[in-house]
């Protein structure tokens, strides 16, 4: 019912279709440049379903949904750790409340990382769990889930596995042995020869200035001073109870809060308390920050809230009601994709623009991009050439318009109103418009590039 959403669901996409096309599956491609901001294993999620059907957007945009199903399945295994003696009525409960809360159930629909990542980390905390009750091989599966986690998003995964692990002498109501923090140190050996696995060959072929973003630039970098999406250090405070709707307008949950106090004396509670906590409190330090950050504890909460129902005795007539709000909120969903998508796609949909660019280049003209561009038209228009970026400077500009006299500019106009009958494509974008011009006739206006835009 909707586009792809520029630019993340775009520019993710594009990456996918570049590693394809140069048949280079070792290291992402955007634009025509080693893409350093994410690892591969989305990308390659896709090449898998692509190598069944072609590439096709529809089969790509199936590996969010199915991913949301694994995570259903996986937070339900979950609850049989963390309540052996609970597990039958949460586990009737847990699918519900993780699928219909309204972020997850819209997130699911994206082509984004959050979900790979969630998946891992659920199965690491499994793994914690098994270790806890002396099954060694639970450090093998930490450790896999947690290099796969690297693989899926980076060394982010460590930031709600680690914390579960050093403070189980809390949730565990013991003491500590030191054979458990070896069998941390020995998980995190297989977690990071997972992940050295791909990224030695990878920084290698992609280059020093790759190698060093991807060991440091995309990691601790992006932690300690984020680049991007900076906010201030109470946004999560605001929106995790956003995150959770539509259970916390629920007057059952409400009146099962009660209940907590006395369940923070099963470990499986305070293992969740902890792991919600900590997690809360170190991404709020990190100064990027958006919602979908803290995707992995929304199935946690789901465990939580199934286990403070069932603490009072769930009725069958609440079962009904749970199933009830779950669905509401898919058919809610549903109807504001027929209604306000359609209103929306034609700011947001960039298939027509991206097909005319593939034919531009298809004739040898070369097509420039004012300002940063994020791949947004690479794979809906399956590009085979990169798109020169040119930075908001003058001297710049002039430069490529004198040495590419045949080559067309794409610039976005979001304050100016514009004469745009020059246009060989022109669409609304976002709160703005989407122009695509050619080079020659905007020599011929050249007064600076203040002057070019109010006079394009």
């Amino acid at each position: 019912m909707r586009p792809l959403l520029p630019v993340d669901e775009t520019r993710y996409l594009s990456v996918a279709w570049e590693m394809w096309q140069r048949q280079d599956f070792l290291v992402p491609y955007l634009n025509g440049a080693a893409y350093s901001h994410k690892p591969p294993l989305l990308f390659w999620l896709i090449h898998g379903v692509w190598s069944v059907t072609g590439v096709q957007e529809w089969s790509a945009r199936l590996v969010p949904p199915l991913l949301a199903l694994l995570v259903i399945l996986q937070t339900t295994l979950l609850a049989r750790r963390l309540w052996p003696d609970h597990v039958a009525g949460i586990n009737n409960m847990v699918p519900w409340l993780v699928s219909g809360g309204w972020f997850f159930m819209l997130f699911m629909t994206l082509v984004q990382f959050g979900l790979l990542l969630t998946l891992w980390v659920l199965l690491a905390w499994q793994g914690l769990l098994m270790a806890a009750s002396e099954q060694r091989r639970g450090w093998v599966i930490s450790g896999v889930a947690c290099g796969l986690g690297v693989l899926a998003k980076g060394p982010v995964v460590f930031l709600f596995v680690l914390p579960a692990a050093l403070l189980a002498p809390w949730w565990r109501s013991e003491r500590t042995n030191p054979r458990w923090y070896a069998g941390l140190f020995f998980s995190l050996l297989i977690a990071a020869a997972i992940a050295l696995a791909w990224a030695i060959p990878a920084g290698l072929a992609g280059g020093e200035a790759y190698r060093n973003a991807i060991f440091w630039g995309q990691s601790a970098g992006r932690m300690v001073n984020s680049f991007a999406h900076r906010s201030p250090w109470w946004l999560y405070l605001l929106a995790l109870p956003l995150m959770l709707l539509p259970w916390l307008l629920w007057p059952a949950i409400w009146r099962a809060m009660h209940h907590l106090k006395l369940l923070l004396d099963e470990s499986g509670t305070r293992f969740i308390v902890v792991v919600v906590s900590v997690s809360l409190l170190l991404f709020s330090l990190i100064s990027g920050k958006q919602a979908k950050y803290l995707l992995p504890v929304l199935p946690l909460l789901g465990l939580l809230l199934a286990r403070l129902l069932t603490a009072g005795g769930f009725s069958n007539e609440a079962q009904r009601r749970l199933r009830t709000i779950t669905l509401s909120s898919a058919a809610l969903i549903i109807l504001l994709h027929l209604t306000v998508i359609p209103w929306l796609r034609p700011a947001y949909d960039l298939t027509a623009i991206s097909q005319k660019i593939a034919e531009l280049q298809a004739q040898g003209r070369p097509v420039g991009h004012l300002g940063k561009y994020h791949g947004q038209f690479h794979f809906l228009g399956r590009l085979g050439k990169p798109v020169t970026a040119l930075p908001f400077e003058d001297r710049d500009v002039h430069d490529w318009l004198q040495q590419k006299p045949q080559g067309y500019l794409i610039l976005y106009d979001r304050h100016l109103v514009v004469d745009t009958q020059y246009a060989v494509f022109s669409q609304p974008y976002r709160n703005g418009r989407l122009l695509l011009l050619p080079a020659k006739y905007l020599l011929d206006k050249w007064q600076g590039l203040d002057a070019l835009l109010v006079n394009a």
